[in-house]
C-alpha cells in the first residue's frame, strides 16, 4: 500500500479496516466548507486545511483519516459568490448518521477536525454526536476547530484581536497546505474590520466587502509552517494523552 494510503480509510479493504478497529485506532474526520475566502484563497480552503491536519496527525499517531465532509454551515459568508451553506439541522443529521455507521462497525475513538470555525457549524457537529455518547459513554468523540490552539501563535505574531477569516494566519497556513492555490498578487490590504456582536444582519458582508475578516499584514510561509506544526503537535499530544490517561 502506498505511504499516502496507509492512513486513509477509503484506501483500505474491509479486512484492513476491521483489523484497525480491533487495534483501537483513532478515526480522524476532516470537515470543511465550500466558502469564499477573499480574492486570494480558494473556496475549498477550510476543507484543504482539515484534510492536511488530519493526515499529518494520523501519521504521528497511526490513526485513520476518513473521507472528508466538504459542506458546512456558512451563514456569515452566505451572500458571496461560491459559498454553499447547509442548515445546521442538515449537517447534524448527516454527521450523526455517518458516525452511527462507524460505531456500528466497531469504531470507538474519533476526532472531528474542522477547518471552519463558525459557531453554528461547530454546534451542529456537537449536536450530531451527543446522542451517541449519551447512548454509549465509553465512546471518545472530540470536536476540534481551527482556532482552538492558536492563542500562542497569535500572541507571538502580534495578531491578538486582529486575526480572522482569510487573514494572516489562514493565508499563511494555505502557503503550506496548498501554496499553488494562493493568489499572492490578489491579497487585499486589510486590517481587522469592526464586526457587529449582536445585530442579526441580512447582509453581513457590508462590514467586510473584500471577504476578509482579519489583518493581512503578517502573511508568510514561515508563519504558516509554525502554525501548522503547532496545531498538528497539539492535536497529536491530545490524542496520545487521552490514550494514556483516559482524559484531556
Amino acid at each position: 500500500m502506498p505511504e499516502h494510503d496507509r492512513f486513509h480509510l477509503a484506501g483500505m479493504t474491509k479486512d484492513e479496516f476491521a483489523a484497525a478497529m480491533q487495534q483501537g485506532r483513532w478515526i480522524l474526520l476532516p470537515f470543511g466548507t465550500v466558502e469564499q475566502h477573499g480574492p486570494h484563497l480558494p473556496l475549498g480552503t477550510d476543507l484543504f486545511y482539515a484534510e492536511h491536519i488530519c493526515s499529518a496527525v494520523a501519521g504521528r499517531i497511526t490513526g485513520l483519516v476518513a473521507p472528508a465532509q466538504p459542506y458546512g454551515v456558512c451563514r456569515s459568508m452566505r451572500n458571496f459568490p461560491g459559498t454553499i451553506s447547509l442548515t445546521p439541522a442538515t449537517l447534524t443529521a448527516v454527521v450523526r448518521e455517518v458516525m452511527e455507521e462507524y460505531v456500528r462497525h466497531g469504531a470507538r475513538k474519533f476526532a472531528l477536525i474542522t477547518g471552519h470555525a463558525e459557531s453554528a457549524h461547530m454546534e451542529a457537529m456537537r449536536e450530531a454526536v451527543l446522542p451517541l455518547v449519551n447512548a454509549d459513554p465509553g465512546l471518545v468523540i472530540l470536536t476540534i476547530g481551527p482556532y482552538d490552539f492558536l492563542d500562542r501563535i497569535r500572541r507571538e505574531a502580534d495578531l491578538v484581536g486582529k486575526d480572522g477569516h482569510a487573514g494572516s494566519i489562514e493565508t499563511s497556513e494555505m502557503l503550506v497546505v496548498a501554496e499553488g492555490m494562493v493568489r499572492m498578487d490578489r491579497i487585499p490590504k486589510v486590517a481587522r474590520p469592526r464586526l457587529s456582536r449582536f445585530r442579526v444582519m441580512a447582509h453581513p458582508e457590508v462590514e467586510y466587502p473584500t471577504g476578509v475578516r482579519g489583518d493581512t499584514s503578517k502573511i508568510s510561509r514561515a508563519l504558516g509552517e509554525k502554525t501548522v506544526d503547532h496545531v498538528v503537535t497539539e492535536i497529536a499530544h491530545l490524542l496520545e494523552q487521552i490514550d494514556r490517561e483516559g482524559k484531556e
